[in-house]
């Protein structure tokens, strides 16, 4: 079907998944990615924040829905389920490195649409998320699994690279047939390839030309139809990366504990002790009251659990402990900076943050900092290891699926020593800067500094002239 729309403005998104802002930016300025560096020369580039976890999955929500990925049910790339309520659920868990990528979209809060919902048509190829998509979910059929599915286990990278690409030609196929008003391609193989070879290295900087390959097709597509003047393209990333040479074996430790474990991927664990939930492998939810099927704030564990805690955070892998104490405030724990408090407050001025250090500045801010709105509370924390670290932790920690206590790795460890295809050179899903950070290049010129990916939709919509009621976690920066 072909929809002539030719006059009208139409968005493609790219996800450059796992690349690093600042490796892209050495591949335009060196010329190796030609189609980038002209977009950017036409608008702009620089990196912006992502969600806590900086995982694939989650981190989709932000740039394809303008929410934190825990307020419309995303808290991880793995979590447990208190309710019992999900079908389908092996020990009442998700993990989206796996079959569940096809539970995402049902998943998410179906009363928050998805950029493929609001303009359409829509094409989605790749994507974590695809609900809404009206010409086609490329990539997530039960075919394209088929394929896939043997390289991800086996690690079989340049397998992996060679699937992607052809459902990329199938996306392009259909990309200039329908003309989509919007349109998502991720390209998910620098990821992999960071993991295993850096996200410094020549395998990554190859498969960067493969988005930069992309984009240059579909701009030619756009140009032979006659549609070349209302196409704009726009790259972003899901998270960053980071070196890591050290694997904390978690769940081992958690046994040596005297604790029954549920963790992916060993689900056949009768009446656990605890849970946990590693996501990227620099992050990791413990759910310690998993028999209980509503969320409890720390007060209802502390007896039991507090010294594991005081064990736990003394542990060198571990650099950030949050710790639910209400639906509105988190603690936050370093063993040696002390500890504060993240609060949150909403009023007739909207929602506000506050910084309360207890005993400590374990976010190295400074000091208290009372009632910022969402722009001060970025701006505060922008340029530190922790960037956007109290709205991220408030929201993360406020969610009825997150963990009772959330952890983000030291910088040089991940959390997860077993059962990976690829050992990993290369980790994320923590809250440090490198991990956080991802590239944003938008080929028009905006009215302030783009700050988080959770502006992405709200911009878009504007760009496309698309008027939503939804209350978005961002906000455009195209005004």
């Amino acid at each position: 079907m072909r929809h002539d729309t030719t006059g009208t403005a139409r968005l493609l998104l790219v996800v450059a998944d796992g690349v690093r802002a600042d490796v892209l930016e050495e591949e335009m300025d060196a010329g190796r990615a030609p189609a980038m560096a002209a977009l950017r020369a036409k608008g702009s580039s620089q990196p912006i924040s992502s969600s806590f976890p900086s995982v694939t999955g989650p981190a989709y929500v932000p740039f394809l829905m303008g929410h934190h990925p825990a307020r419309v049910g995303l808290p991880g790339l793995r979590w447990y389920d208190r309710t019992r309520s999900l079908r389908w659920a092996p020990a009442q868990s998700r993990s989206y490195a796996g079959w569940d990528i096809w539970h995402v979209d049902s998943d998410v809060s179906p009363h928050m649409p998805t950029m493929l919902e609001y303009a359409q048509p829509s094409i989605a190829a790749m994507s974590m998320i695809g609900r809404g998509a009206t010409h086609g979910r490329i990539g997530r059929g039960l075919g394209w699994m088929a394929r896939a599915a043997p390289s991800h286990f086996r690690g079989d990278l340049l397998g992996w690279r060679t699937v992607e690409r052809q459902a990329t030609a199938a996306f392009l196929k259909q990309f200039g047939k329908v003309r989509p008003r919007f349109s998502v391609l991720a390209i998910t193989s620098p990821d992999k390839f960071a993991h295993k070879f850096g996200a410094r290295s020549d395998a990554v900087r190859t498969a960067i030309r493969d988005v930069d390959d992309a984009i240059g097709r579909a701009q030619e597509l756009a140009r032979r139809g006659g549609w070349g003047e209302s196409l704009h393209i726009w790259v972003t990333g899901d998270h960053g990366h980071a070196p890591v040479a050290d694997h904390d074996d978690l769940h081992g430790w958690l046994e040596s504990e005297g604790h029954r474990v549920l963790a992916h991927p060993r689900l056949n664990v009768k009446n656990p002790d605890v849970v946990l939930m590693v996501g990227g492998n620099a992050m990791a939810h413990l759910y310690m009251a998993p028999a209980h099927r509503s969320r409890q704030w720390w007060g209802e564990h502390a007896a039991r659990w507090d010294q594991l805690l005081d064990r736990l955070i003394e542990r060198p892998s571990i650099d950030l402990m949050a710790i639910s104490t209400s639906d509105s405030v988190v603690q936050v724990r370093h063993a040696a900076r002390g500890v504060a408090e993240v609060r949150r407050t909403e009023g007739v001025a909207g929602t506000r943050w506050s910084y309360v250090p207890l005993d400590g500045d374990p976010l190295l801010l400074g000091g208290a900092h009372q009632l910022l709105d969402s722009n001060s509370a970025w701006a505060l924390s922008s340029e530190t290891a922790y960037p956007d670290a109290l709205v991220q932790l408030s929201w993360l920690g406020a969610s009825s699926r997150g963990g009772d206590v959330v952890l983000s790795a030291s910088e040089g460890w991940d959390l997860r020593a077993r059962f990976e295809p690829v050992a990993h050179i290369s980790t994320h899903g923590a809250l440090l800067r490198d991990q956080m950070l991802v590239p944003l290049i938008v080929d028009v010129a905006t009215a302030r500094r783009p700050q988080r990916t959770t502006d992405i939709v709200p911009s878009a919509l504007q760009l496309l002239g698309v008027h939503a009621d939804t209350l978005f976690d961002g906000q455009s920066f195209l005004r």
